[in-house]
């Protein structure tokens, strides 16, 4: 309609169709002038053409799953019928999926585990995201062989899937998904704790020790850490020490994170009495209240005896060395 109304000449635009006056214009213009007319008042409306699936083609997509699922995970056609039944997302993505989980090499079991249980986690993740987890999964973290055995009890599938709510979670909170990536890799005991206690060491670490979520990047070992045992305890001592003014240099990440406990009790804790108790009990009264071995005397039954030496036998020693030089 605009390039129609681009095209009038001027004479005609200055004078509308009904006008009082007669318009000197000649037959073409007249013609130009019913054609916009007919455009502005009685304008037809064309649908865009509706597509229809083509079945085979359907048919053709539901057969290539059928047959994928069979492959990688050992269903059979009813159970393959089921699963796609009651899956909320397009199965293209599923296609997607197993063909990715294929290559990676994942037994067929733990697949069928894997969609059993968590159907929605896996098959939301982006292309190339399942090999990049278990890829990191398997030759990246950093921790102990125990650790790491117990990240991969129930199998790279189920640890990438454990992984990915980490990373999502951590993501929710301000972390890029590669940062999260990095914290899981040099901290993988996150994967060991529940979502619920990760969420509270974060809420934690924020809201309460003041510190930004940031500082998980460089000191990854907090999410490792035990909060009602470790980090509550020494996060009182500190409040304690700055509220009477105990502190001489502020206190940072690291005094939380990169301290043994007994470097932190020997720092913080020893030089304050008061302290013991906030800090987890009176640790002195610990150390003294272990039990002894043996009754107290017992040791000089063990102690060797004395034997008293003569000049005789001091000559013999001096007559010794010098036969030995």
């Amino acid at each position: 309609m605009a390039l129609a109304l681009r095209a009038l000449p001027r004479c005609l635009l200055r004078h509308p169709v009904h006008h009082s006056k007669p318009l000197c214009s000649s037959p073409s213009d007249l013609r130009e002038l019913l054609r916009i007319e007919r455009i502005l008042f009685n304008p037809t409306t064309t649908q865009p053409p509706q597509r229809h699936d083509d079945p085979r083609a359907t048919t053709s997509s539901t057969s290539r799953l059928h047959r994928l699922l069979h492959e990688t995970a050992g269903l059979t056609p009813a159970e393959s019928t089921s699963l796609l039944r009651s899956l909320p997302c397009p199965h293209h993505r599923l296609g997607r999926v197993l063909e990715e989980l294929r290559g990676l090499g994942i037994p067929g079991q733990e697949i069928k585990n894997s969609l059993a249980s968590d159907p929605e986690d896996l098959l939301s993740m982006a292309p190339g995201e399942p090999s990049r987890l278990v890829e990191l999964l398997r030759d990246e973290l950093r921790c102990r062989d125990a650790v790491k055995d117990r990240v991969l009890a129930d199998g790279p599938l189920s640890a990438a899937v454990t992984a990915r709510r980490r990373v999502e979670l951590l993501h929710m909170h301000g972390l890029t998904r590669r940062d999260a990536l990095r914290v899981l890799a040099l901290e993988p005991r996150v994967m060991l704790y529940s979502l619920e206690d990760v969420e509270r060491k974060m809420e934690f670490l924020v809201s309460t020790m003041g510190f930004e979520i940031g500082w998980l990047v460089e000191y990854p070992e907090f999410l490792g850490m035990n909060l009602d045992r470790s980090i509550i305890p020494r996060h009182n001592v500190v409040e304690y020490l700055r509220s009477v003014g105990g502190l001489g240099d502020p206190i940072e990440m690291k005094h939380y994170v990169r301290l043994s406990r007994q470097r932190f009790y020997n720092m913080f804790v020893k030089p304050y009495p008061e302290c013991e108790r906030i800090f987890g009990g009176v640790v002195r009264e610990r150390k003294e209240e272990v039990k002894r071995q043996h009754p107290v005397g017992l040791w000089k039954l063990f102690k060797p005896a004395k034997y008293e030496h003569t000049e005789e036998d001091v000559e013999n020693m001096k007559m010794l060395m010098e036969s030995l030089r």
